[in-house]
C-alpha cells in the first residue's frame, strides 16, 4: 500500500499567512490614517474658525429625520442658528441655565457680565451630549445622571469655548 501524502505544501501555507499579515497591516493603516484625518479638525483652530465651530453643528453630510442637520457622532438633531442666551444676576452670582433634551445646547451661544462669578446648569443629557467640558474653564462633567451646576469664579472679558465630551456639540460663553 502506498502512503498519501496530506502535508500542505510550504508554500501554500506561506502565501496564506502573508496574505493575513498584509490584511493586518492595510486595516491598521486605513484605522490610522482615518483617526489623523478626524483629529486635523480640531487641530491648531484659530479663534474665528472656534466660533464659527461654536455656532454650527458638525454634519459630515448626515440630516436629521426633519431635515435639520444632524450631529455627526450620534445624528441628533442640532441647529444651525445661534441659540442666544443672557445670565440673570441673583444677589452676587449670575446664573444661565442649559437645555440638553433636543441633544444640542440650548442656548448655545452665553452672554456673562465679566467681574461676576457664574453658575451654569446643564441639563441631563445623554448620547453626544452626555458630558460637557471645557478646556479653557478647566471643568469636565458627567451628565448622565441628571443636571450639573458648574460654578465659575468670576471672568475676565473674552470669548471661551465648552462642547461634549467628544467635541461634536459645541457652545460658546461671551464675557462683556
Amino acid at each position: 500500500m502506498t502512503e498519501i501524502d496530506t502535508k500542505v505544501p510550504a508554500k501554500s501555507g506561506n502565501a496564506v499567512r502573508y496574505a493575513i499579515i498584509g490584511a493586518i497591516i492595510v486595516a491598521a493603516f486605513v484605522g490610522s490614517y482615518s483617526l489623523a484625518v478626524a483629529k486635523a479638525g480640531r487641530v491648531n483652530v484659530d479663534q474665528s474658525a472656534a466660533t464659527t465651530l461654536a455656532t454650527t453643528p458638525v454634519v459630515n453630510g448626515d440630516l436629521a429625520a426633519d431635515g435639520t442637520a444632524a450631529c455627526a457622532c450620534c445624528g441628533s438633531a442640532g441647529s444651525g442658528e445661534p441659540i442666544e442666551g443672557s445670565a440673570t444676576i441673583e444677589g452676587d452670582v449670575q446664573k444661565i441655565a442649559i437645555d440638553l433634551s433636543t441633544g444640542s445646547y440650548n442656548p448655545n451661544t452665553i452672554k456673562l457680565k465679566a467681574g461676576v462669578p457664574t453658575e451654569i446648569t446643564f441639563g441631563q443629557g445623554s448620547g453626544c451630549t452626555a458630558e460637557v467640558l471645557s478646556k479653557e474653564l478647566g471643568f469636565f462633567e458627567d451628565l448622565t445622571g441628571g443636571p450639573v451646576t458648574v460654578k465659575l469664579d468670576a471672568l475676565e472679558p473674552g470669548t471661551y469655548g465648552f462642547s461634549c465630551g467628544m467635541e461634536m456639540v459645541f457652545g460658546t460663553i461671551f464675557v462683556e
